[in-house]
């Protein structure tokens, strides 16, 4: 048993080595795997501090403890219901009309948009916090019915079988990264130039996000689309012509 088992992993590791040794298999591993990083740097860094961005921006109580506590909850579920949860559901009913290449091209780009305004007119946000609340919750809804469900769902369709799993787990494992970059720098990043507590680099800081999704926007050009296609099709999918014509007579 272990033989055999030390004989299949030679197998997919040679056949994972060989299929990203053409260029037009590893950019699409490149695509993935960038992609999903980029969105994790963004998406973690800015919905694991939500609250800390909330009273950031003034969305904060009376000072005491548990209006303070209400008003940031407040601030989170209206995000979540307004933004988060529509988000979702507008990807589950227009993936396949859409296609998702195109749902994570216009995420990435709304998300560019949406916290470059966030950036740029931060104090003025400031003194109108309902109308940041709203811009950041369209943030929010474009994380979902954008790149925060394409990025997972793209790795597990684009591949061909024989290196899926991998392949999926490289793409997962770079958004991991990014997620633990942003969770650990934060804090840190937002407090640069000021004293605790006051976020004075957060302005600053939402532009670093911008950038980042512009990133996310062009690496999007590596990914293919995959609306419509069949296993089959994925599978003959960056193969040589030789392997297709192999393929094709194993089918037969």
């Amino acid at each position: 048993a272990a033989v055999a088992e030390a004989k299949a992993n030679r197998n997919h590791n040679r056949a994972f080595i060989e299929y990203f040794s053409r260029w037009e298999n590893l950019k699409v591993l490149i695509g993935t795997s960038s992609t999903w990083f980029l969105l994790d740097i963004a998406f973690y860094g800015v919905s694991l501090n939500q609250s800390y961005v909330l009273n950031a921006m003034g969305f904060v109580g009376n000072g005491e403890v548990y209006d303070n506590l209400w008003r940031t909850t407040l601030g989170n579920l209206t995000v979540s219901l307004l933004g988060f949860v529509p988000g979702y559901w507008f990807t589950v009913f227009l993936i396949e009309k859409m296609g998702r290449k195109k749902i994570q091209f216009m995420g990435f780009a709304m998300l560019t948009v949406l916290f470059l305004i966030l950036s740029l007119a931060f104090h003025k946000l400031k003194a109108i916090v309902p109308l940041f609340v709203a811009v950041f919750t369209l943030a929010q809804f474009f994380f979902n019915f954008g790149p925060n469900t394409t990025t997972f769902v793209v790795p597990g369709e684009v591949f061909p079988t024989r290196v899926r799993a991998t392949a999926h787990g490289i793409s997962a494992a770079s958004g991991k990264l990014g997620a633990i970059l942003a969770t650990f720098l934060f804090n840190k990043v937002a407090e640069i130039g000021g004293k605790p507590g006051e976020h004075a680099f957060l302005p600053q800081l939402l532009g670093i996000f911008a950038g980042v999704m512009f990133l996310g926007f062009l690496a999007t050009f590596l990914i293919p689309e995959t609306k419509g296609m069949s296993l089959e099709e994925i599978e003959k999918r960056g193969m040589s012509q030789e392997e297709r014509e192999a393929f094709d007579a194993r089918q037969k």
